[in-house]
């Protein structure tokens, strides 16, 4: 790395939270949208999936246009659980990782994320790990829906880097999406991309030596 680490910001989906995006096209599929891989996948998402996870529409919003852009009429049950098909869990030894993590380093959690996603992740991590929700892990958790702006926006690593006072150059991101990594940098952060079909993230963080 280019100088040393003072503070750690992970993003959640893929690095922490076991996802599987094909559940939810696959899903998307049983309740008549076809081919919803068009309209959302991890590399390259329509404006109306950015718009939802930028909170600018509601989980309500999503399915009225979702249903526009697939002549299907579909009503927001329905629509909701197939977004969330493709959430998993936390398992214990990465909630372990950053508490133990947090013991030399200042450690953030930054997603693109959406209402539905957020209520269910919730609900998952209460009734597993008997958390309420990720603040008890991390410094401070920002999800992109509440902060109105979504990676690799530049301006989203801004905003924490200046409200927690942190030095870009003493800050590392990890992300799984490429994309997202080129944003953080842009912002001035050192950042590194979780290949996942070549580690973990504890393999990353033991590679790294953090």
């Amino acid at each position: 790395m280019e100088g040393q680490i003072k503070n750690i910001i992970f993003d959640l989906g893929g690095v922490l939270y076991d996802i599987d995006y094909t559940r939810t096209i696959g899903a998307m599929e049983k309740i008549g949208v076809k081919d919803f891989d068009k309209i959302f996948t991890q590399k390259n998402q329509s404006d109306l999936f950015n718009r939802l996870e930028e909170g600018k529409i509601t989980a309500d919003d999503f399915t009225k246009e979702l249903s526009i852009i697939s002549g299907v009429a579909l009503n927001t049950k329905d629509v909701e659980w197939a977004l969330n098909t493709m959430l998993f869990n936390i398992p214990t030894h990465r909630l372990e990782l950053v508490n133990a993590l947090r013991k030399k380093y200042r450690v953030f959690l930054y997603s693109n994320i959406n209402e539905v996603h957020a209520a269910e992740i919730h609900r998952v991590i209460m009734e597993t790990h008997g958390i309420s929700d990720f603040n008890q892990h991390f410094e401070k958790v920002y999800y992109s829906h509440e902060m109105g702006i979504r990676k690799p926006n530049a301006e989203g690593f801004l905003t924490i880097v200046n409200e927690q006072k942190l030095n870009p150059q003493e800050t590392l991101f990890i992300d799984d999406s490429p994309q997202h990594v080129e944003g953080a940098k842009r912002a001035g952060l050192q950042a590194v991309w979780l290949d996942l079909k070549q580690n973990d993230i504890h393999q990353l963080i033991e590679k790294m030596g953090l």
